[in-house]
């Protein structure tokens, strides 16, 4: 297997996580020198030297003989919308499995739209998002699904985020960078009346509540799930809402209008800023914790599943692991551009998992 952006904060964890489940893994990326040195990192921890091979993702010959003779290749590195694609044409047309970290809603609708029929073809399955947020999301729409026991008019699936140490400590650098390319793209949308239509993020401000009984604020914001969710369980509408403090709900709803050209005014020195940062949350300000709300609703029956757990960037590395050893063990049974639930369901992978479905 391979993991594209090895050498980014993501891309670590998931090698470290492979060479600890001893799965041989090759590693690729566009700097050399940073290559070999994660690469002699691993020396003595793995059974043989891991192999890298440097991409250049405006040279397809590179990527290809990258991808060459693989099974699995894992895709680590983004903002996706701006990177992301070259790796992903290529193992859907190769005949490569395929999963990556994204959370940008755009990228897994390009996936969708543009590779469906090559990986089909190939014989690929790609699953764009296995990740959190978007893999443990997945899972708990599908559960709340099947407790309905029939196709949602509506769900509803919320992000219940609790920061160690504040928001700006607990995400990556690339995370944040992929949060500035998609709030400046301006182009939200969420699946309503059986499509994906435009609505700018903010637009539903609605209480939830958490597995406490506690009601919290939630505002709706554009995510992977409304591009996978319906395909598997037959939901007409899927939204995406991120709890918060009420005062903080109310002011982003009243902005929205003009969020995403303040963010492309400020695009780049932004970018600059967090190029300074520090790559990822270590210590303390890895242990978030987390509980996902789905929300399934029938006419007046509504079924509620929570996903809880806790360390997003753990998790995110040990999904990666876990599709790839599915993959060269030969489990993967579904092709084409898929879900997360649909590529692996939860009880395959809940035993090894620091989640719970509650």
């Amino acid at each position: 297997m391979l993991v594209h952006g090895a050498t980014g904060f993501t891309g670590k964890l998931v090698c470290s996580v492979l060479a600890r489940k001893e799965v041989p893994f090759a590693i690729a990326g566009r700097n050399k020198e940073k290559l070999e040195a994660l690469a002699k990192s691993f020396d003595g921890s793995v059974a043989a030297p891991v192999e890298i091979a440097v991409i250049d993702l405006h040279q397809e010959a590179t990527i290809r003989a990258a991808l060459e003779n693989r099974k699995v290749v894992c895709a680590c590195a983004g903002p996706f919308i701006e990177v992301g694609e070259p790796i992903l044409a290529a193992a859907a047309r190769m005949g490569v499995h395929y999963a990556d970290t994204t959370g940008e809603q755009k990228f897994v609708a390009l996936a969708l739209s543009r590779y469906r029929s090559a990986a089909e073809a190939s014989g690929a399955c790609v699953v764009p998002a296995m990740a959190y947020e978007i893999a443990p999301g997945d899972w708990a729409a599908h559960a709340a699904a099947q407790k309905l026991g029939e196709n949602p008019d509506e769900i509803n699936v919320v992000y219940m985020n609790q920061p160690a140490d504040g928001m700006n400590d607990a995400t990556s650098r690339g995370t944040k960078l992929s949060m500035i390319a998609m709030t400046a793209d301006g182009d939200p949308r969420q699946y309503l009346d059986g499509e994906l239509r435009a609505e700018a993020a903010a637009a539903v401000v609605r209480e939830f509540a958490s597995p406490s009984g506690k009601k919290m604020w939630s505002v709706s914001f554009p995510s992977p799930e409304s591009v996978v969710v319906p395909s598997h369980t037959g939901a007409k509408n899927v939204r995406t809402f991120m709890a918060m403090a009420k005062s903080a709900a109310k002011a982003m709803q009243v902005t929205r209008a003009l969020t995403p050209a303040a963010m492309r005014l400020f695009k780049a020195p932004l970018e600059k800023w967090i190029a300074k940062s520090s790559a990822g949350p270590e210590g303390a300000s890895r242990k978030a914790s987390f509980h996902i709300l789905a929300e399934a609703t029938k006419g007046s029956r509504t079924e509620r599943v929570f996903i809880s757990g806790s360390d997003p960037y753990g998790i995110t590395a040990e999904l990666q692991a876990l599709f790839a050893q599915h993959a060269i063990a030969g489990k993967i049974k579904a092709r084409g551009v898929v879900a997360p639930s649909v590529a692996i369901a939860f009880d395959d992978v809940k035993a090894e998992l620091a989640l719970t479905l509650s």
